[in-house]
């Protein structure tokens, strides 16, 4: 697994949970941007539920990897147990 990160309103790099990395992906280096699938965001903690990771991005820059990007977990469903 990798741990997942973006910036927040302030800049400052804000974890957003973990990433299991696939068997048949090389695991990126620290610091290099992903590209990870995700169900939805939990508004409090900004952590992303049931990240899929799909392969490194070369094609984007850091300053586009922001928490305002994050979909939130519709108000009307329950957290699992």
């Amino acid at each position: 697994s990798v741990r997942l990160g973006l910036h927040n309103e302030q800049g400052d790099l804000q974890s957003t949970g973990n990433v299991t990395v696939p068997t048949n992906h090389e695991v990126p280096r620290v610091g290099s941007l992903v590209e990870v699938r995700y169900l939805y965001a939990f508004p409090d903690s900004q952590v992303i539920y049931q990240p899929v990771y799909l392969g490194e991005r070369t094609d984007i820059a850091v300053s586009d990897c922001r928490t305002n990007q994050l979909k939130f977990r519709p108000p009307n469903i329950q957290t699992p147990r």
